[in-house]
């Protein structure tokens, strides 16, 4: 996720998305997003709450990094359910790792 956009910015967006009858396509469009932006925010959101939309810096360990890789593999998991459900907010981290 871009560190262009504070908290209650993607909240807002997170919100107009789960309230209202319109895409998640449309509310990216509206904002000048990204819907795969909003995508992940949305998983974030979902998974943790806000705190899944917060800014957030974290070293990994190898080790943690071997265990979301299995657990994305057995699980039949995509790189973005498996981002979400580790609160993992880097896009492409998981890729690197693999």
């Amino acid at each position: 996720m871009s560190n262009r956009y504070d908290e209650w910015f993607k909240l807002r967006v997170v919100q107009q998305c789960l309230r209202e009858e319109t895409s998640l396509r449309e509310v990216a469009r509206q904002h000048c997003l990204d819907a795969s932006t909003v995508r992940q925010w949305l998983d974030n959101y979902r998974q943790h709450g806000v705190t899944g939309l917060r800014k957030k810096y974290t070293h990994r360990s190898a080790a943690f990094k071997l265990a979301v890789l299995e657990r994305m593999w057995r699980d039949g998991l995509s790189h973005r359910q498996t981002a979400a459900l580790f609160d993992i907010r880097e896009r492409r981290a998981i890729g690197r790792w693999e």
